[in-house]
């Protein structure tokens, strides 16, 4: 008898979940679907392009590679910048770690000193320390900059002192070259004249600076030769009129003991200079040419 039974064919077998052989299933859902939301975020926030798994590892890859670079710094040798230019606490902070202090007595200037050894002037000192706060100057660099100020100031006064010298050694040998022979004894006479008017060295160092060595050599040495040949100042000083060469030697001898009418004249004050330009042709007979 012939077999008529009919084999059907056999049912599809539906994989399992998670079958990697499931490549319909495999398709339908974008790698990425299953990554952390704040990786994802991360990722679109630095424009990883997810849709190409290799192009995303190789941005990745190369973003922790630069990262790597920073990595195992100590955190006392990192520095976060203020975002905002006006926040000074964080600014202030900045600062403080580049070496600046958090006050102004933090400036020890101690180790400042002058060539001689001598310590800085206390008012120069608390400018600097002032300022180099304001400027938020690192401790060292406050302290070099000052070293660097009083270096200055130093060379500055040899130089003044170098030029003074040179014009005063001109001075003198011109005044030499005037009275020829007779130097030695007019530089006596000089001498014998500032005595009878009491003017100190430091005096005649002062005028010097304000009206040159030949000239007031030669109105010292016209008062100790006795010049008394009466001349004539218009107008009055120190409340009398002055008519007589011994009385201007008098009014410039009270003048000279004067320490601040002294200073007036070593600062070129006006007033002070008039009077002492009239009282100087007084004593050393000087005459205006007519007009």
């Amino acid at each position: 008898m012939t077999d008529t039974t009919v084999i059907s064919p056999p049912a599809a077998v539906t994989p399992p979940a998670g079958d990697i052989t499931n490549v319909a299933a495999a398709a339908a859902a974008p790698w990425h679907t299953t990554l952390d939301n704040e990786i994802k975020s991360y990722a679109h926030k630095k424009g990883y392009d997810l849709s190409d798994p290799m192009k995303a590892f190789m941005a990745s890859a190369k973003g922790h590679m630069e990262a790597e670079k920073y990595l195992g710094v100590p955190p006392h040798q990192l520095l976060r910048l203020p975002a905002d230019v006006n926040d000074e606490a964080g600014w202030k902070a900045v600062y403080q770690r580049f070496g600046a202090p958090v006050d102004e007595k933090g400036y020890d200037f101690s180790n400042v000193k002058f060539s001689d050894g001598s310590d800085l002037d206390q008012g120069f000192a608390e400018f600097m320390r002032k300022k180099a706060f304001e400027l938020h100057l690192p401790t060292t660099s406050a302290a070099a900059l000052s070293q660097a100020f009083v270096g200055f100031m130093e060379d500055a006064d040899k130089r003044e002192v170098e030029t003074a010298g040179g014009k005063l050694a001109e001075e003198k040998a011109q005044l030499q070259k005037d009275w020829g022979n007779n130097y030695e004894y007019n530089r006596q006479t000089a001498v014998q004249g500032a005595q009878k008017l009491k003017v100190t060295a430091e005096d005649v160092a002062a005028l010097e600076k304000v009206v040159g060595y030949s000239r007031v050599m030669e109105m010292f040495r016209k008062v100790g030769a006795g010049t008394t040949e009466d001349a004539y100042i218009p107008g009055k000083q120190g409340g009398e009129f002055m008519t007589t060469a011994q009385t201007a030697q008098a009014r410039l001898n009270e003048l000279v003991a004067n320490p601040q009418w002294s200073a007036r004249l070593v600062q070129n004050e006006p007033e002070a200079r008039r009077e002492f330009d009239q009282l100087t042709k007084l004593i050393s007979d000087y005459k205006e040419e007519a007009a």
